[in-house]
């Protein structure tokens, strides 16, 4: 995109978005754990870009003992979207706590594709 004074112009790389995400992992041991949060900033690979995601569940909500679980892993790459946005799914298992993990598999919620636009 050309530069005009007082418009906007394409940035060459955006590396700055990420992605909020929600979800509920699997039944283990009569419980389950929420996980939420944002993810890393982009990384990019090959023709798309992959986030990591490294949050701490939810503690567990019944009458067990108090814990919670490490989620640390990477998103898929790019899904397009209508609308000029894109998601990421993204799936593993939480760490081991009190012997027992949990898995999920999701997706984040959309951003704005890759391209970003620098106004002056």
């Amino acid at each position: 995109m050309t530069e005009v004074k007082g418009q906007c112009q394409a940035a060459a790389e955006n590396t700055n978005h990420n992605h909020a995400f929600i979800t509920i992992a699997d039944v283990a041991r009569g419980h389950q754990h929420g996980i939420l949060g944002t993810t890393g900033p982009a990384i990019y690979s090959g023709d798309s870009h992959v986030h990591r995601i490294f949050v701490k569940t939810t503690t567990d909500p019944k009458g067990g003992p108090l814990h919670w679980h490490f989620v640390d892993v990477t998103t898929g790459p790019a899904i397009d979207l209508a609308g000029g946005e894109h998601t990421h799914q993204f799936c593993g298992e939480t760490s081991v706590v009190l012997g027992h993990d949990h898995r999920f598999n999701s997706v984040t919620d959309a951003a704005p594709d890759q391209e970003e636009y620098n106004c002056n």
